[in-house]
């Protein structure tokens, strides 16, 4: 028997793509299962009007913990009978339009167990992309437990030892950079996420949230015509999007100044927004400051790490990176 292609996704207010991301994974797709985690954009609409999606309503209880959002889909897949390949795509992801590939049939045919991967190909606004790498994305399912990770954690099942099929035919095209301010308001509150959770250091947590910077023009390559004229001939559009303002990364970042000081993020690079005035427009009443408590020495290193960010590697770079370890938390 075939096994069943099943398209795994959690959704937090992604109105903004979710449209397009659903027309894509229904051409492939036997089932997508979509877990929506408290969407108020319209989301959660969006996504019941798609023939092929099973819905799970999974709104977030507190802080977001992947695991939390992640482990019901898989619980709700192996509810499907019959053998199933499991593909955990995010919900501004797409993949690419060569559904006549034979790397279809490899990913039909091969074992249960067998991790699948994905080349993951970042967009941008200009008509480029950057090829980040290989993305454990696929599972051949065969009942093994998923195992919960906080934040940035494998996004599908990933035993040791299994047997990994690599794809690099069928690629994964990714808009995170598409919306150039969204993308920023998320970082932001990534970057105050790993400092408030105790995850990183503000170093690392700079090198992390700005690996774009790294990207020499030479890795940035046109977009592939064929990825839309494909597209194009089933009738999707994947040049444009809704710039689509929410605020709720914002509002995360503000409640965090309020609840440990707004000099507890002195070492992050969130300080090309004005706090207070955001807070202001967006109605939160507050007593503590929000201006930038950075010092000047700080707002050097600030400065040291942009500059550098294409360099980190450099013996030099990595020397003086260490000595700031010490002290710079």
């Amino acid at each position: 028997m075939q096994p069943k292609l099943i398209c795994l996704t959690s959704v937090l207010n992604e109105a903004w793509f979710l449209d397009r991301f659903l027309q894509c994974a229904s051409i492939w797709a036997d089932h997508i299962i979509i877990g929506d985690q408290g969407s108020t954009d319209g989301s959660a609409e969006i996504a019941q009007k798609y023939e092929k999606v099973i819905f799970i309503d999974n709104p977030r209880t507190g802080e977001m913990n992947e695991g939390d959002y992640r482990t019901p889909l898989f619980e709700r897949a192996r509810q499907i009978e019959g053998p199933k390949v499991l593909i955990t795509l995010d919900a501004d992801e797409i993949l690419t339009p060569n559904f006549d590939s034979k790397e279809w049939d490899t990913i039909r045919s091969a074992k249960p167990g067998t991790i699948i991967s994905f080349t993951l190909h970042n967009l941008h606004p200009n008509g480029t992309y950057w090829a980040f790498g290989d993305a454990y994305t696929g599972y051949v399912d065969d009942g093994e437990p998923f195992k919960r990770g906080q934040i940035h954690a494998p996004r599908t099942i990933v035993p040791d030892g299994h047997d990994v099929l690599l794809c690099h035919d069928i690629c994964i095209l990714h808009y995170k950079l598409m919306d150039w301010n969204r993308y920023l308001d998320r970082n932001r509150w990534y970057m105050c996420y790993e400092k408030v959770y105790g995850l990183s250091y503000p170093i690392s947590i700079f090198r992390r949230y700005h690996q774009v910077d790294s990207i020499v023009s030479s890795q940035w390559k046109p977009w592939e015509p064929w990825w839309k004229e494909k597209y194009e001939k089933l009738g999707i559009d994947i040049t444009s999007i809704v710039h689509q303002q929410n605020p709720m990364w914002d509002k995360q970042v503000i409640a965090y100044m309020i609840e440990h000081g707004a000099s507890y993020f002195r070492h992050l690079n969130i300080w090309d927004v004005n706090w207070e005035e955001k807070a202001q427009k967006l109605g939160i009443t507050h007593e503590k400051s929000l201006r930038d408590p950075r010092r000047k020495w700080e707002k050097a290193v600030n400065r040291w790490l942009i500059s550098t960010q294409a360099k980190q590697y450099t013996t030099s770079v990595h020397l003086i990176e260490k000595i700031l370890m010490k002290i710079y938390r």
